[in-house]
């Protein structure tokens, strides 16, 4: 069994450490909103957007009512789902979101949601998720496919299959 917590620490002085190299001796703490943009919707649901290519496509789900919320919406509409289960302590899944807001970027068809497991435990345990990070694709609320772990052109194979109309059967990928 790995200890997290001492993993989690270690990402964070990881994290620190090329934060300090990138901006030389200054060190200073970047506030949520820096992060990324903040989006209220009605009935008091906040989500967050993440900083990533331009305008960014790619939504942060902060809570179960926001996942249901999306889901929902996606389904309704006969979208389909690409979600990034991943972990801000977590260096391989923070590598990954560059390629999965690019994938965002030029798939407009298909909602893209990333979900810390750390905040939204409910639906990361609903979807079994154990690694970080994993990608998940949902057509009318059902797991089509998912990857587990950091693999860039399964991720794209994952996505374009989201647009084809034949059905897939449940794939598993593990790097």
């Amino acid at each position: 069994m790995v200890n997290l917590s001492v993993h989690r620490q270690n990402a964070r002085v990881l994290r620190q450490s090329v934060f300090l190299l990138r901006k030389g001796s200054r060190r200073r703490r970047r506030t949520r909103t820096e992060r990324g943009k903040r989006v209220v919707f009605p009935g008091h649901m906040e989500i967050q957007q993440q900083r990533g290519v331009g305008n960014s496509k790619v939504v942060k789900v902060q809570n179960e009512e926001a996942w249901e919320l999306f889901t929902n919406q996606a389904s309704n509409e006969g979208r389909p789902v690409v979600a990034h289960f991943g972990a801000s302590w977590c260096v391989t899944s923070l590598s990954m979101n560059y390629k999965f807001e690019e994938l965002a970027q030029t798939h407009p068809e298909a909602l893209f949601l990333y979900v810390d497991v750390d905040d939204v435990q409910s639906v990361s345990s609903k979807y079994g998720v154990k690694a970080m990070p994993t990608f998940v694709l949902i057509k009318n609320k059902e797991v089509v496919n998912k990857i587990i772990g950091a693999n860039s052109d399964e991720l794209k194979k994952l996505v374009e299959s989201s647009t084809d109309p034949v059905p897939y059967e449940t794939q598993i990928v593990v790097e």
